[in-house]
């Protein structure tokens, strides 16, 4: 179904400083693959849509610029859709890392200062408990399936207009560091902060290429890496992205040659893993799509980057 997009006529610039740039894609080209994953399609005019129902779901709870939402949430389409509302609507969304404990969720729910939690159903008994335990009354959201105490994504949803807002204003990010002593730090970068001089280079080495190139998302969104470089970068550049729910070394081929796949990525350690398959199960799958896979988390081995690139070519970028 395609919603009419009514998107005041913003350039790309002012669209990009103000959330919107994802309505210009979906204006363009609307019935154009933004995501396929094993809950859901959308394409860039019903991901737009829903951004733009969630927003206004959202006010209708009362949050205003400035407020906080968290976001604990597996690879499925109402995590971007989640992203595109907050970052359009003023607000600070923080994606929440699904494997930690309830004790250590709660704690970053609280310190982010959300008054929403948009939660998974597939994570239910960690949401109840986080629920139960955060300082301040959370306002809750089930994403695929009930959750006692939290209201229907969906349902949320449905009653709300599709409608580009007319007075959108940037969101903003932030995202907790790992491994740190103490506590996680929440790290924010401000709204229209100047631009990670990494990532506009990797976009422009990238060359995406609209209507050809389709990505590959690897990883868990709720990590930086494949939140910016596998779903932002591509969906900024009019380009759709496959969400893998779990990784796994010959469902990663599969998904390149199903899906004609021109970029994703990777961390060594999965570079270890795919070369791992036997020979027969590698060469079973076409990869001659892919042009570009980037990588980063550690130092890759010598070795095992040459056998990448014997395999694959000389198509393996390290940032």
């Amino acid at each position: 179904m395609q919603h009419t997009v009514q998107h005041t006529q913003l350039s790309p610039e002012q669209a990009a400083q103000c959330g919107m740039g994802l309505a210009i894609h979906a204006r363009q080209t609307p019935q154009r693959l933004a995501i396929q994953s094993e809950h859901g399609v959308r394409t860039f005019d019903a991901l737009n849509a829903s951004a733009n129902q969630l927003l206004r779901a959202l006010r209708r709870r009362g949050l205003r610029p400035g407020d906080a939402v968290a976001l604990l949430c597996a690879n499925r389409p109402e995590f971007p859709e989640t992203l595109i509302a907050c970052m359009r609507g003023g607000l600070r969304v923080t994606p929440v890392n699904w494997h930690l404990t309830p004790r250590e969720i709660s704690y970053i729910v609280d310190d982010c200062e959300a008054r929403v939690l948009i939660g998974d159903a597939r994570f239910t008994e960690a949401l109840q408990q986080v629920k139960a335990s955060c300082n301040q009354a959370l306002i809750g959201l089930a994403v695929g399936g009930d959750i006692a105490g939290f209201d229907r994504y969906d349902a949320a949803l449905e009653c709300e207009s599709t409608a580009d807002p007319d007075d959108a204003v940037a969101g903003s990010m932030m995202l907790y560091t790992s491994g740190t002593t103490g506590h996680p730090k929440g790290v924010q970068r401000p709204p229209n902060a100047p631009p990670n001089h990494q990532l506009v280079g990797m976009l422009l080495h990238a060359n995406y290429q609209p209507g050809v190139s389709l990505d590959l998302c690897t990883g868990p969104l709720y990590h930086a890496a494949p939140l910016w470089y596998s779903m932002m970068a591509p969906l900024t550049c009019g380009v759709g992205t496959v969400l893998m729910d779990r990784w796994d070394p010959e469902k990663t081929l599969e998904y390149i040659e199903k899906y004609r796949i021109t970029h994703c990525h990777m961390v060594p350690t999965m570079f270890h893993r795919l070369l791992a398959l036997p020979e027969a199960v590698r060469n079973r799958h076409d990869l001659s799509s892919l042009k570009m896979i980037i990588h980063g988390a550690a130092p890759c081995p010598i070795h095992v980057k040459r056998a990448m690139m014997e395999w694959v070519g000389p198509i393996i970028y390290e940032y």
